[in-house]
């Protein structure tokens, strides 16, 4: 079977912060403007060497911009047989661009988080650095399918802290990894989720933690079962995160899944 995949991003400053440090990858659409503070994008497209990201940049001023306009700017799509490779080397090309920036500025450091998504030919394959977050809305039910790189999740997995206790903890925004980190310092583990296979209805939600950060899973999950196209679920979430204080810069990417009818027409006439 084959698949439309109708896709929509927001981005927007927030309520507190001066600049947009977020940026993101959609169909080879960036944000290249670092100046232009908010920006919306949509795309309807076939399955195929489909990509999507969002990246969170650190350092402030306009070094979290360059670090998350670097990480995006690394990104290439890819065929499913290919993507995890084509992965690792999108994250060490980024990371390395990044630390040739930090050398180039004196030591001052920048960073960011990325979480990308590649789609081809019916499956998917989720890939991350940092606590940016990919979700999958499957049934009625909200998976995530990104590893947060902090501090907190390292504790649940010690069993110090529960996951509900994590969600809050101060040591949520306390990064284990993220690009702009030095070969003699880590090596850089990007996480990655099996294979998923397509299934029509889904919908892909990926975003920066100036979401999840204000708006609850259960929130999240109410908007995307929303009878809506992609942009109207982008403009909500960030509405919400708005609303619910807004104290950091916030991007969603919504990616819907429906069966490609022309496809189902070509099979049922060539059986």
């Amino acid at each position: 079977m084959r698949f439309l995949l109708h896709a929509a991003v927001r981005t927007h400053t927030g309520k507190i912060r001066d600049n947009n440090e977020d940026n993101f990858y959609l169909q080879g659409t960036i944000r290249e403007d670092v100046a232009r503070q908010e920006m919306s994008y949509a795309c309807t497209t076939a399955d195929t060497r489909f990509l999507a990201a969002v990246a969170d940049g650190m350092g402030g001023e306009t070094a979290g911009e360059l670090a998350s306009l670097l990480a995006v700017q690394s990104l290439c799509p890819s065929t499913t047989e290919r993507a995890e490779g084509t992965a690792r080397s999108s994250v060490a090309q980024a990371n390395e661009k990044i630390c040739n920036e930090i050398e180039k500025n004196g030591g001052r450091r920048m960073g960011s988080t990325l979480a990308a998504l590649y789609i081809d030919n019916g499956q998917a394959l989720c890939c991350n650095v940092g606590d940016s977050r990919c979700y999958l809305l499957r049934n009625g039910t909200l998976e995530q399918l990104s590893t947060d790189h902090n501090k907190a999740k390292r504790m649940v997995e010690l069993g110090v802290l529960t996951p509900e206790q994590a969600a809050r903890h101060p040591s949520r925004h306390e990064l284990t990894q993220h690009l702009g980190i030095f070969e003699e310092e880590m090596i850089i583990e990007p996480a990655f989720h099996p294979l998923v296979g397509l299934r029509p209805g889904d919908v892909f939600l990926l975003c920066s933690d100036g979401l999840t950060d204000m708006v609850t899973e259960a929130d999240i999950t109410a908007c995307l079962l929303e009878e809506s196209g992609p942009e109207e679920k982008a403009e909500t979430l960030v509405r919400l995160a708005l609303e619910g204080g807004g104290r950091d810069n916030v991007t969603v990417l919504a990616v819907q899944v429906e069966a490609d009818k022309r496809s189902l027409l070509q099979r049922i006439f060539s059986a």
